[in-house]
């Protein structure tokens, strides 16, 4: 027979953290499927150093539960203030830690890792089993809807003209201030010249240390970090500790859900009845020669993304959270931070635990 669960929750990153330790504080039997080793995903393992999407205007948390439950874990310091929005500065090692002490910390949840998905199996219209488990609801939070490719669902994707990805690195003995345009522009004139991709730079909690956004290819940051240890003052003895580099994807495909936001949604401001997370951070979209586009929301205003938005428009027991909630390019290109992962992943956690309970009633 079959080992059985109420919920599974496939993907280990912040959506998937918040969807799984959601949906086991129901009462209901949860288990977590990742590919990785260990919890993490983007917010563990991909180099970011800043937490995005918590936030409003003035600093305040959009979300109350576990999206500011889980910030204030990894909180060493007050919101940081980059340009227009608020960000959450953190330690990697701190957002695997909490994570991990979250799973052994919850009852009625388990773990499985090193364990990509297989065998999903539907039924009518409903997923019944997946990796040889009798499950009674799925929620993808893979960034990349592993579930709905499996099963055939309609889906939506972005590509390298809005999302294009990055490889994201920390580094160390930067002397060099980075705190103005015309300090940045020291250094990105230097690399542009040399034909060197765009990168951009965000703060970090290490000191003498910076973090890397770099649209070029992975094989190319050893030579970034020559180039720069030998053409620009403040940084001849920056590195790195990474022996290997990634890039790591901001977005990928979406699942086709009762309702699929827009980016007119988002920028608007818009409010739903069934409402289930707020957001107020920019549309931003990245293309593949590392120019960014950010059109932000009026001051003081946030949108809000609905329970339908979460649920699959094809399979009635497969719920999404974080990059793969239904949303077109646009709107994807705001909810796909963080924060706003934390927060779906949450309210997917209790939805599929709110089927659950109708279905057996």
């Amino acid at each position: 027979m079959k080992v059985a669960f109420d919920i599974a929750v496939i993907g280990g990153g912040a959506a998937g953290i918040a969807a799984a330790v959601g949906a086991s504080r129901t009462g209901h039997t949860t288990i977590l499927l990742d590919q990785r080793s260990a919890p993490g995903g983007t917010g563990g393992f991909s180099g970011l150093t800043t937490l995005c999407g918590l936030f409003d205007d003035d600093g305040q948390f959009l979300n109350d539960g576990f999206a500011r439950e889980f910030a204030e874990l990894l909180a060493e310091t007050a919101p940081l203030q980059m340009g227009k929005v608020c960000v959450l500065q953190y330690r990697p090692e701190t957002f695997r830690a909490a994570a991990a002490n979250l799973f052994a910390s919850t009852p009625n949840l388990q773990t499985r890792w090193n364990a990509p998905l297989s065998g999903v199996v539907v039924e009518g219209n409903r997923i019944v089993s997946l990796n040889g488990l009798r499950v009674g609801a799925v929620i993808d939070c893979s960034g990349t809807a592993e579930v709905a490719r499996a099963i055939s669902a309609d889906c939506l994707a972005t590509d390298d003209t809005t999302q294009s990805p990055a490889v994201i690195f920390p580094l160390s003995n930067v002397i060099h201030e980075l705190d103005s345009p015309a300090a940045v522009a020291q250094v990105l004139l230097p690399l542009a010249r040399a034909g060197f991709p765009p990168l951009s730079f965000q703060t970090s909690l290490e000191p003498n240390t910076i973090t890397v956004k770099f649209t070029g290819r992975a094989e190319q940051v050893r030579d970034v970090i020559a180039f720069l240890q030998k053409n620009v003052s403040g940084l001849e003895h920056c590195r790195t500790p990474l022996t290997e580099f990634t890039a790591a994807q901001r977005a990928g495909r979406m699942i086709v859900g009762q309702y699929l936001l827009t980016g007119s949604d988002v920028l608007a401001g818009r409010k739903f009845p069934d409402a289930v997370a707020r957001c107020a951070w920019p549309i931003e979209q990245w293309s593949a020669d590392g120019v960014a586009r950010f059109r932000y929301l009026p001051p003081g205003t946030y949108y809000e993304i609905p329970a339908r938005s979460l649920r699959a428009a094809q399979a009635e027991n497969l719920f999404m959270a974080g990059k793969t909630i239904s949303a077109d390019v646009d709107a994807i290109a705001s909810a796909r931070v963080m924060g706003c992962c934390l927060a779906t992943g949450a309210a997917a956690g209790v939805l599929a635990a709110n089927y659950l309970e109708s279905v057996h009633t």
